[in-house]
């Protein structure tokens, strides 16, 4: 079984509420994600960053549900390289956590072979929860941020290597003789792969936004995540590749370094923006936002994908994160 099939076999047998970001349980929003070093970050990143990755990853669920921070539960399971760093990477938990609002208040610890990080978080709905299911054919297709970033941090941060690059700060050291332009943008495709922001002040906006009416976060990437959207929206979508924002200066840099922008954008995941819908147009909807959001597309009858590049259009294939893939 790949992941989508692992998902839909678990909701047939446990419960139809499973399929969400999270789950809606007498005006409380659950959810929970399990890291795990080598599959989902390895020890080139620094244990500050894998501990405050793994709180935002769940507070992105909560922001995709239109949810308010509350509680969150962690458990770790610790080799003996990270029992000599527990205490900074608690300190960073505690940090994020004030951060964002949200009180841990419990969890477990064990021995592991490799780093295991279990986080659970609880939120609360203040006006409405957000559905991936409700999705209508004309509704405008939005993404609330640039797309590629992650994708292209994740090249550049060395995550696939074995060697600490001790911070995102060290490694664009490494690179002064190439200009500061350039080491922003490194430095910034970093920050985002590895110390991404949740969107939970757009969801809970969102929410209280009668004519927005589906919501999911891009986690697996904009193609995986939209045909999720539409899966549990039983709708298909027509995306126009020039309207997808592009992570800041991708296009000027990412060639240096071997980067294909278009699949980083696409199918790059991790990126932790709200992929959602609306009736609204793109300057009404960022005029009641107080800030820009971005239409893409739209939602079609028709249960495709769609992608309209140069004048053709071309099924989209969902071809983002899958931990099975």
């Amino acid at each position: 079984m790949n992941e989508a099939q692992l998902v839909a076999r678990v909701r047939e047998l446990f419960s139809p509420r499973i399929g969400d970001d999270a789950a809606v349980i007498d005006n409380q929003v659950l959810t929970t994600d399990l890291l795990i070093e080598d599959v989902d970050f390895t020890r080139a990143i620094p244990i500050r960053f894998i501990a405050r990755k793994s709180l935002a990853v769940n507070l992105s669920d909560l922001a995709a549900m239109g949810a308010a921070p509350a509680y969150a539960l962690l458990s770790l399971g610790l080799p003996p390289w990270a029992l000599e760093q527990a205490d900074e990477m608690l300190v960073a938990y505690a940090e994020a956590a004030r951060e964002y609002g949200i009180e841990i208040v419990g969890g477990d610890f064990s021995r592991a072979e490799k780093l295991t990080i279990s986080v659970t978080a609880i939120g609360r709905i203040v006006t409405r929860a957000l559905l991936r299911s409700g999705g209508r054919p004309g509704d405008r297709v939005y993404v609330s941020r640039p797309l590629g970033g992650s994708a292209t941090g994740l090249l550049l941060s060395g995550a696939t290597g074995s060697q600490p690059v001790g911070g995102f700060e060290g490694l664009s050291a490494r690179r002064s003789s190439d200009g500061y332009a350039h080491r922003e943008f490194v430095e910034s495709a970093i920050r985002r792969h590895i110390d991404p922001e949740p969107e939970l002040a757009l969801g809970l906006a969102l929410a209280r936004i009668e004519e927005v009416t589906s919501c999911i976060d891009v986690s697996d990437g904009l193609s995986s995540d939209l045909h999720h959207l539409c899966d549990a929206s039983r709708c298909g979508a027509e995306i126009e590749k020039e309207r997808i924002p592009i992570f800041p200066d991708l296009l000027s840099y990412g060639a240096r370094f071997g980067i294909n922008v278009k699949d980083a954008v696409l199918h790059g995941g991790e990126e932790y923006a709200l992929l959602f819908t609306s009736s609204l147009r793109e300057s009404e909807l960022s005029t009641r936002l107080g800030r820009p959001v971005y239409a893409i597309g739209r939602m079609t009858k028709a249960r495709q994908v769609i992608l309209k590049e140069d004048g053709l259009a071309r099924p989209l294939e969902p071809r983002g994160w899958d931990h099975f893939g």
